[in-house]
């Protein structure tokens, strides 16, 4: 569920499981019971659904697959795609089934299923027929069964909202009581309230301050108000949650009216879009408010909602303004090293945005509980700096504390992505654009970005299509810094649909964009995207000019490539290609190398580069961007594939005449053809060029 706080993304609740045994009891008899097929689980929004199943799946002791819906809808069997395979599509029930068998191994498995309302329809029929193997057991939550699963025999497990609120442990009892009341049993409202009671200060050591009396069926408080007006914005309601706010009951401490302007403002900018208004609401509350840490938490706002519409300058500006008031709480200090992090590193100061992160989750301890939104913030500017500056290991790296699963999916489909591994990076793009269907995220766009890119790259383009036209729905003036990935992600749509200028210009103006808002790692990118799409001679100046300065080994590598390229250089090609290499950027590396093939004269020395090319194309799920669609298969035959992959082993001349039952005198034949024909100088560089990777 989306919170819309400081700055807003999506993090899970993570209750003690606790008052439910009865409900999981009743869950696992239906399983086992062999004249049933498994349980549905149904009850109102907030319940607990999901937390059951959850639960559940943790316990079995079959195999588990997860059925997960709006998981890439534009696919056939679209809840099972990270389980089914990508390079062969599969396109009939049939063959659907016997990829899930497979995957389940011998004997019976399970399947969990939430949200089944939502499921497309042949992901229910696909169910339907797994149904028919008398192997699956179903265990499923939603509001309502889809048509082809009308007849299973699924045994109904209702659940209630919990007596009391036994979810609860760190409370008192009178404010367990009016916490029950006030949230009627819904564990998301609940997170919210606590959240709203410990931000404004009347939830103080598991004691509620002056419990209200109710009256009526509005909020009998301001922090009811906040809290109800965040539920309906992760429920895609922000004109009810400002209404809601609007009328919240008014509290004259300081505080507390920082808290709600902040709350009012952040509805206002990402859920409607009205970012003057948001800035409005925060200046009005500043020129009212006095005392010190209630004006941090207004101008740490303010520098978040410049953060995010890329006014970088400011948002510095606002964050040095809200440091320098007084010592800060440390929940306000962690906003404000996450704004200073995130803007430094959107702005390629790599050295300035680690050491704010480094700060950060240093001081963890004491703002986790009151600002857990800026873990997944700091995790997100540390991984960005380290894929900026060339170190997809360190950005591979999960650092706590950080629980947004659709900023974590981002990550790694970025860093899969840049390793050439397109299709793990597709299934990692699907993983968060999956969760995006239950509420906004600040990471929609990195998400949704990294899912079009890599399927535009795959060649998926219904999914690149049904990704960007995601993006476009969830756009909002107020979040331009992190929907660069989308505008970077478009013109790779073009290249798979064959308009390679058009991408060369839109890439372009993507490039511009960025510059002119200082994101200087997002216009090294897609200026560099122009050089692989061949078009080098247009951007090498910008690339250098953008890489004097630009920290890390990766910007000045990229400025090479561009200066090679436009100057037809095979040795500076093949010395780039090597160094892409070594950065685990597979892909980059057979670009370079294509590059180099088509430059030089001599025959033996363009084969070398094309077969260097192809070699690395195989170790990056075969992509086939403009560059390397001349990366042929080198011109082998059976038996010298055979042996150059021997040769590739370590295996020796006599080893390999052994094995194959071939003549030493063959053998060396032979490996003197390959070689030539591979454009390598003997047996000891085609090891070296054919060798898999370390």
């Amino acid at each position: 569920m989306t919170r819309w706080g400081i700055f807003a993304p999506d993090v899970g609740t993570a209750w003690s499981f606790r008052g439910r045994d009865a409900d999981m009891a009743a869950v696992r008899t239906a399983v086992l019971d062999p004249a049933a097929l498994g349980a549905v689980v149904g009850g109102p929004g907030g319940v607990g659904k999901s937390r059951l199943l959850h639960e559940f799946a943790a316990t079995v002791d079959t195999p588990v697959l997860e059925a997960r819906a709006g998981q890439a809808p534009a696919l056939r069997f679209g809840a099972f795609a990270h389980l089914l395979p990508i390079r062969t599509p599969v396109r009939e029930v049939a063959g659907a089934v016997a990829a899930l068998l497979s995957r389940a191994g011998e004997g019976a498995f399970t399947v969990v299923a939430d949200d089944v309302h939502d499921l497309d329809g042949d992901s229910a029929l696909l169910l339907a027929e797994l149904a028919k193997t008398g192997r699956m057991r179903l265990v499923a939550a939603g509001s309502a069964l889809p048509a082809p699963l009308d007849g299973l025999a699924l045994v109904p497990v209702e659940l209630r909202p919990l007596t009391g609120l036994a979810a609860l442990a760190e409370v008192d009892d009178p404010t367990a009581e009016y916490l029950a009341e006030a949230t009627g049993g819904d564990l998301r409202l609940l997170h919210e309230l606590l959240r709203a009671g410990r931000a404004t200060g009347v939830l103080d050591g598991g004691q509620w301050k002056e419990v209200p009396a109710r009256s009526g069926d509005g909020p009998a408080s301001l922090e009811e108000a906040i809290a109800r007006a965040a539920l309906l914005a992760a429920l895609d309601s922000p004109e009810e949650a400002e209404q809601t706010l609007a009328d919240a009951p008014r509290r004259p401490e300081d505080k507390a009216r920082s808290v709600l302007a902040c709350a009012r403002a952040a509805v206002l900018a990402y859920g409607l879009g009205r970012a003057e208004d948001a800035d409005r609401v925060l200046s009005v509350a500043l020129e009212t408010v006095g005392m010190p840490a209630a004006r941090q938490r207004l101008l740490a706002q303010r520098a978040a909602f410049a953060v995010h519409r890329a006014e970088s300058r400011a948002a510095f500006d606002l964050a040095d303004d809200a440091a320098e008031l007084a010592d800060a709480d440390p929940g306000i200090r962690a906003r404000i090293d996450t704004v200073e992090a995130v803007t430094a590193a959107l702005t390629g100061q790599a050295t300035a945005a680690l050491d704010k992160v480094r700060s950060g989750l240093r001081l963890s301890d004491g703002w986790l509980e009151h600002a857990p939104e800026s873990g997944p913030l700091l995790e997100f500017a540390r991984s960005w700096v380290w894929i900026t500056v060339g170190d997809l290991d360190a950005a591979a790296e999960h650092v706590e504390p950080s629980d947004d699963p659709v900023a974590r999916a981002a990550t790694r489909a970025r860093v899969l992505r840049g390793r050439g591994q397109v299709h793990a990076a597709l299934r990692e793009g699907w993983d968060g654009a999956r969760l995006l269907d239950r509420g906004k995220s600040l990471f929609a766009g990195p998400c949704l970005g990294e899912l079009a890119h890599a399927a535009a790259l795959a060649g998926d383009l219904a999914t690149a299509r049904h990704a960007l036209a995601e993006a476009d729905r969830r756009a909002l003036p107020t979040l331009r810094a992190l929907w660069f990935p989308v505008a970077l992600a478009r013109p790779w749509l073009l290249v798979a649909q064959g308009a390679v200028g058009a991408a060369v210009h839109g890439l372009l103006d993507a490039a511009a964009a960025a510059e002119a808002l200082e994101l200087r790692p997002y216009a090294l990118t897609a200026l560099h995207d122009v050089v692989r799409l061949g078009a080098a001679g247009v951007v090498a100046d910008r690339l250098a000019h953008l890489a004097e300065d630009a920290e890390g080994d990766l910007a000045a590598l990229c400025a090479r490539h561009a200066e090679a390229a436009a100057a037809g250089d095979w040795s500076g090609l093949i010395g780039v290609s090597l160094e892409f290499e070594d950065l685990g950027m597979t892909l980059h590396a057979a670009e370079a190398a294509a590059q180099a093939a088509e430059v030089h004269w001599d025959k033996q020395q363009a084969a070398a580069a094309g077969t260097r090319a192809w070699v690395l194309v195989q170790r990056s799920d075969q992509v086939r961007t403009p560059a390397l669609r001349t990366a042929a298969v080198p011109d082998l035959t059976r038996i010298q594939y055979e042996i150059a992959e021997l040769i590739a082993a370590g295996r020796t001349e006599p080893e390999i005449a052994e094995q194959m039952s071939l003549a030493a005198r063959t053998v060396t034949e032979q490996t003197v053809e390959i070689c030539a024909k591979l454009g390598v100088s003997g047996p000891e560089r085609l090891a070296v060029l054919l060798a898999p990777p370390v």
